[in-house]
């Protein structure tokens, strides 16, 4: 594999031909017309999709073998209708994952009174896809319309505490932390964000752009427990790129204490600051973003390079220390399941998120995969006369 700016050399040449990027088992093709949505915890992979003649359905499958193992009917299934936000969320002591979502049944307009709906929320076994639990958690509303068909993850954002106990549902105006075994809800502050098993709510306007400190909590019972002198909030890069795993918080555009471009770790929940890495350590004095893998405990912040050839850094995220950098990536596709995707010189590599180790590579012009625990998607041509069409290639590693 050609080089770019130190990447490892290839590993040695096995006896037989080294698979692309591009195989594996291919568990599924969506034709075009309508793009996916994938979520996948490692194990269960479910792939919410829109198809051509209308409605929305859920396919399940199994990743340890690749069979598909159910689909759900979203849209006309007593159970979901119009179903938006989603969310996968394993089980802290090995039990079946619970499928979250979000739905609104709506109440059309009549006369002059507006339309309404109900947002309710579900959780059903991603393994047999059984409801084990429905909560309306607002009802008669005028803001939800007709229906919440088009919203995104980010517009009705689902996210989940890392012990799979509580998940903060955002859908608008109004921010509810949900238990996530029965569904019990109770509102909490908007800018409320999860932070690994804990809750951070910011200090004072969080639409304020500066440092602002932000409170931890207990979920189970909002006691404060410390604090990160931090701006963390949703939604919002403007106000800190932060991200929260294995008991330690990362803010990555951050200061030391001589007031030099860095990254931070504090301990959570108390907040302590336990580590400090210069951005100069990498040879780049900004950020864009960062991607963690739970495998590995590893950080990988990338910089697209402002349209010329981007950097990675891969940082330990407990010790805070350099594990490997590179110069002169296209583009960082994304990583998962201790591996790191990327395109080098018109060429996909795939590399070992601890050792920067060279796993396999492309030499053809391949484009970024989507990545996540377990699963690939890839977005092909279509090959037909008209423009913009594709198809979308779900495949194993």
């Amino acid at each position: 594999m050609p080089r770019a700016g130190g990447t490892a050399p290839a590993s040695t040449a096995p006896a037989s031909p080294e698979p692309t990027a591009t195989s594996g088992q291919e568990l599924a093709t969506y034709p075009s017309g309508s793009r996916p949505h994938l979520v996948s915890d490692g194990r269960t992979l479910a792939v919410f999709d829109s198809p051509a003649g209308g409605g929305h359905q859920l396919d399940l499958f199994d990743l340890r073998s690749g069979r598909k193992t159910n689909t759900l009917d979203l849209e006309t299934s007593d159970q979901w209708k119009n179903a938006c936000a989603l969310a996968l969320v394993p089980q802290e002591h090995g039990g079946h994952s619970l499928i979250v979502s979000t739905s609104v049944v709506a109440r059309p307009a009549e006369g002059i009174h507006p339309a309404r709906g109900t947002l309710s929320l579900r959780a059903h076994d991603a393994v047999t896809g059984s409801l084990m639990w429905k909560k309306d958690v607002e009802k008669d509303s005028t803001q939800w319309g007709s229906s919440c068909e088009g919203a995104t993850t980010t517009e009705l954002a689902l996210s989940a505490t890392s012990d799979g106990t509580y998940a903060l549902l955002a859908p608008g105006l109004r921010t509810y932390l949900v238990r996530l075994d029965d569904g019990t809800t109770r509102q909490v502050p908007e800018a409320t964000v999860v932070l690994d098993r804990w809750l951070g709510l910011p200090r004072g306007n969080s639409s304020r752009i500066g440092a602002v400190s932000v409170d931890i909590q207990a979920p189970a019972t909002g006691r404060k427990l410390g604090s990160v002198p931090e701006p963390v909030t949703a939604g919002s890069e403007e106000l800190g790129r932060t991200e929260a795993h294995r008991g330690i918080l990362i803010a990555l555009d951050s200061e030391d204490a001589q007031g030099e471009n860095a990254m931070r770790g504090y301990s959570l929940p108390s907040g302590k600051p336990v580590w400090s890495l210069r951005h100069s350590a990498t040879g780049h004095d900004d950020w864009v973003t960062m991607d963690l893998d739970a495998p590995t405990g590893t950080a990988i912040v990338y910089d697209n390079g402002g349209g010329s050839l981007g950097a990675l850094a891969a940082v330990d995220v407990v010790s805070g220390k350099l594990r490997w950098k590179i110069d002169g990536s296209d583009d960082f596709c994304g990583m998962a399941d201790g591996r790191v995707y990327l395109r080098v010189n018109d060429q996909s590599a795939v590399l070992d998120a601890r050792t920067k180790r060279q796993v396999r590579f492309d030499a053809q012009d391949t484009d970024c995969p989507e990545v996540l625990p377990g699963v690939l998607m890839y977005t092909d041509d279509d090959q037909q006369d008209t423009t913009d069409t594709y198809r979308y290639r779900i495949a194993t590693p």
